[in-house]
């Protein structure tokens, strides 16, 4: 099933606010087997709305509304659907009323432009607001259903919760079904991705595949169309096996499972614990570990150490080895990895040390120049350079640092 989102509001076109209610709303839809095929944002212009529900309804079976609900002269959603439709406008007196009671609670008192937000078009189906005053509402429009929602993200969102999500999937249900899979993919960029899937979807009827960089991995997403939902599901499965067979332990998760969260349930699983030593990621790695509710079950904490003092005092780096191959080398993460490991007495020690830029480089260790080592039941050192911005550059060292060990643990 086709949808369409259209966003109301000056602030929107203006560039005043991130219109967030899109992506919400979109990313609610994918779940339910609806795809956006349209985000459109337009003015509080009568003449703009106008023309912009008269597209939406004619692309698309399906559209959804935010913004234009207020209380003021210049919100207009109300009318302008009114109009559309040809009928008058009404009041909804249970939204007046919960209005009226909360105002009295909080001494407020009822102004005419506060009842204008519990207005509707006649013969909608209005929506109580969970999270606010505005209700929405959902009308017939031509061959499209179209919903209603104020444009405050809390408000939009439980409204949409409560009211429009079941009736949406009621729609749907009626339209054709969506088997997908997502996959989290780390160690490769997008191209050499797309290259070693192609073909993944021929003769495959409905399917299709699609890439998302979400620095830095890439969600790759397999999708299929089609009148079956249990046809479906199973040539995505079938599809699922080639993938796996392609990309092996580069697609390390499904879903909204993090590398963090991966990482987590297979030390949790094993019953090992992990500390980090680091150095130019200055405590990412430990925040992206910690990000996972449950992180104390294996992890238990870790050193900054940015000066070859800290480095020497903390984890008992030698001044030999420091003098002899520099902060950013093999020889000084691994003693890195191992003190940290001994001093902690955890299963895993984990180190990064680089060069984030963007000054600090030389002609031997460029900027971007990363150093990563783990001590534990194996030691393992790898070396990368990446030539990105210095926010870049630490976010991969951290989330190398976790693929690395993560794919130690797998092995056992």
């Amino acid at each position: 099933m086709q949808a369409e989102i259209l966003t109301i509001g000056d602030e929107l076109c203006r560039g005043e606010i991130v219109d967030t209610n899109s992506s919400w709303l979109a990313a609610r839809l994918w779940d339910m087997g609806v795809t956006a095929s349209f985000m459109t944002s337009c003015r509080d212009e009568r003449g703009d709305m106008l023309a912009a529900l008269a597209a939406a309804t004619a692309r698309a079976p399906l559209v959804l509304i935010s913004g234009g609900l207020g209380p003021t002269e210049d919100d207009l959603t109300v009318d302008v659907i009114a109009e559309a439709l040809g009928v008058e406008i009404t009041v909804d007196e249970p939204s007046v009323e919960r209005m009226r009671a909360r105002f009295e609670r909080a001494g407020y008192t009822l102004t005419p432009n506060n009842v204008r937000q519990c207005r509707a078009p006649a013969g909608a189906e209005v929506f109580a607001n969970p999270a606010g005053l505005a209700p929405g509402f959902g009308v017939k429009l031509g061959g499209a259903a179209v919903f209603a929602m104020p444009g405050v993200p809390r408000e939009m969102q439980a409204i949409f919760d409560a009211h429009v999500a079941s009736r949406v999937a009621a729609l749907a249900e009626q339209s054709e079904r969506i088997a997908k899979r997502i996959y989290r993919v780390f160690g490769k960029g997008e191209s050499h991705i797309d290259f070693a899937l192609r073909g993944i979807t021929d003769g495959v009827a409905g399917a299709t595949v699609h890439y998302q960089v979400v620095f830095p991995e890439t969600l790759v997403k397999l999708v299929v169309r089609g009148d079956d939902g249990d046809a479906a599901e199973s040539r995505v499965a079938a599809m699922d096996l080639v993938l796996r067979e392609r990309l092996g332990e580069l697609a390390y998760a499904e879903g909204a499972d993090s590398m963090s969260a991966a990482l987590g349930r297979a030390l949790r699983e094993r019953g090992q614990t992990l500390t980090v030593a680091e150095s130019c990621t200055g405590g990412m790695l430990g925040a992206l570990i910690t990000d996972v509710p449950g992180s104390s079950d294996y992890f238990q904490g870790g050193w900054m150490v940015y000066s070859n003092e800290a480095k020497q005092r903390e984890l008992g780096v030698r001044a030999e080895t420091l003098a002899a191959h520099g902060a950013v080398s093999k020889e000084t993460v691994e003693e890195m990895a191992r003190g940290a490991r001994s001093r902690a007495g955890t299963t895993w020690g984990v180190a990064i040390s680089g060069i984030a830029g963007p000054g600090g480089g030389t002609p031997d260790k460029p900027v971007g120049t990363l150093h990563i080592a783990l001590d534990g039941p194996r030691a393992v050192h790898r070396t990368l350079v990446y030539p990105g911005m210095r926010d870049q550059v630490r976010r991969l060292a951290a989330y190398w640092a976790m693929a690395m060990l993560l794919k130690e643990v797998r092995r056992g």
